[in-house]
């Protein structure tokens, strides 16, 4: 009876190991959207607007090891209501001086943009579809 109980406690702390184990790696895998060793090439903060919300972003661009290069934005919106998320983040991807990228999180949508020729303005556009819908536009100057 002993040797059952012993045997019991060691396969749940077995299962709650397993279990740990694999919330931390997928937690480090989520976290780790810029590479190690990624060069910053530069943070960018500026401002949104749309008919519902306005508010200020900040984006920071980076090159990859590999050279690719990728962002992730964060939008603060100037809102009071509590009942509406009050910010949200994008990461995505930088093709010559285009800008893709997707809503994280609870949000969905995607937001466009351009680099300037002199690489010191973006500028672009954003669509959320979920929870809410809104469209708007944005731009942002190299600090």
């Amino acid at each position: 009876m002993i040797k059952e109980v012993i045997h019991i406690k060691k396969k749940s702390l077995t299962i709650l190991i397993f279990i740990g184990v694999a919330c931390l790696l997928i937690s480090c895998a989520g976290a780790k959207f810029i590479p190690e060793g990624s060069q910053s090439l530069g943070v960018y903060e500026g401002s949104f607007s749309s008919d519902m919300y306005q508010g200020s972003l900040r984006i920071h661009l980076f090159q990859t090891p590999e050279g690719d290069k990728l962002f992730e934005a964060n939008f603060l919106r100037d809102i009071t209501d509590p009942t509406v998320r009050k910010s949200y983040f994008v990461r995505g991807k930088m093709t010559a001086n285009s800008l893709v990228g997707k809503m994280q999180g609870d949000f969905s949508g995607n937001l466009t943009g351009t680099l300037s020729q002199d690489g010191n303005r973006l500028t672009g556009s954003y669509n959320v579809t979920t929870p809410d819908v809104d469209n708007g536009t944005w731009k942002a100057q190299k600090r």
